[in-house]
């Protein structure tokens, strides 16, 4: 019925900014050290350490979420040690096995429950269950959490200040996951990047830019230099150290050039509450979480998930309910545009109402 396919069930399938294209080739004709002893990574080193206002953070640039991850957690995480995260994290169900191969063999410990995010409540049981044996268990090393959750939902500042008073109370470190981190802060308007990490606790950050306009570039960002110092010794160990780490610091110095990094998340941000609003005509679709990013979970039935795919929409299968109902995920980037979402609500037509 419709040939050309509109995907919108994850913002990395998005292009490049154009201001990052630039930075790359720019980039090209730039002959210096490599390794990450380069100018533009130094450059990169400044501009973080400016916009969270801390003088001595340290940072390491990446290619990946997962590498990303899986090397911030490994600077705390040992072989004998373990991770409280949520069931639905990324690094538990999306990363395949990712920390638990850097850190040789340190466990994932899970929370689960309904708002997709650990509170302070269940983090304390979780700590308590764990300890009551602790011979038999393996030593907590610290807490994961992600900004946003994994259902789009917000940790606020208060929520993340809890937590983190209880992993200081208990010698845990804290790391964000913050592959959607600017969606988080773009939300929250008037809360400075430092407010919303080492401020409240936050020992180490995963900033990812490549779902909002870089072609492939994250940030382990260390508030604590000790965390810093430990990743040191194990990135080349885990295939990590980036011979042209230029290249990728290019792309985060444009990325945060004149706060780019923070207009391409509210575009993307708008768009999905356009979207949201637009779908709310529809009787069949039920909204599961509020939008406090880029993504918006819809209940339907599996038949209403074959009409939309029939119709060449492709947002995310998410999980299932029931044998009769489906949870989707559709997200929107940085270049979404109004009239892509309109044409999504006249397909829908088609067969909704």
């Amino acid at each position: 019925m419709y040939e050309e396919k509109i995907l919108i069930g994850t913002d990395t399938t998005s292009g490049i900014a154009p201001q990052i294209i630039d930075a790359i080739k720019e980039a090209s004709y730039i002959k210096t050290l490599p390794y990450g002893n380069d100018i533009l990574t130094e450059k990169c080193k400044n501009i973080v350490r400016n916009i969270f206002d801390k003088s001595d953070l340290e940072i390491i640039p990446m290619v990946s979420g997962t590498a990303s991850n899986s090397l911030a957690l490994s600077s705390f995480l040992r072989s004998y040690g373990s991770v409280i995260c949520h069931s639905d994290a990324h690094i538990n169900k999306d990363e395949g096995g990712a920390p638990e191969f850097f850190s040789g063999g340190g466990k994932l410990l899970t929370i689960l429950n309904s708002p997709g995010r650990i509170n302070a409540k269940d983090l304390l049981k979780k700590i308590d269950e764990i300890n009551f044996k602790r011979k038999s268990s393996s030593l907590i090393s610290g807490v994961s959490i992600t900004q946003l959750a994994e259902n789009g939902t917000l940790y606020t500042l208060d929520e993340i200040s809890s937590i983190s008073k209880i992993c200081k109370k208990n010698n845990l470190y804290l790391h964000m996951d913050g592959a959607r981190f600017s969606n988080a802060l773009v939300y929250q308007e008037l809360i400075s990047p430092a407010q919303a990490t080492w401020k409240v606790g936050v020992d180490c950050l995963s900033l990812g830019a490549t779902k909002n306009g870089a072609m492939a570039a994250e940030l382990i960002i260390f508030f604590n230099k000790t965390l810093a110092s430990e990743a040191q010794k194990i990135i080349k160990q885990t295939g990590h150290v980036i011979p042209k780490t230029r290249f990728i610091s290019a792309q985060l110095n444009a990325w945060f050039q004149d706060d780019l990094w923070l207009e391409l998340a509210k575009s993307a941000n708008e768009n999905a509450l356009y979207l949201r609003n637009q779908l709310s005509q529809f009787n069949d679709f039920k909204f599961l979480y509020p939008t406090q990013g880029n993504e918006v979970f819809v209940k339907m039935t599996d038949l209403s998930y074959q009409n939309i795919l029939k119709l060449n929409i492709i947002p995310n299968l998410w999980n299932k309910i029931d044998k009769d109902h489906l949870v989707v995920r559709f997200v929107t980037s940085f270049e979404t545009t109004s009239s892509q979402i309109d044409e999504i609500i006249n397909r829908l037509k088609t067969y909704f109402n």
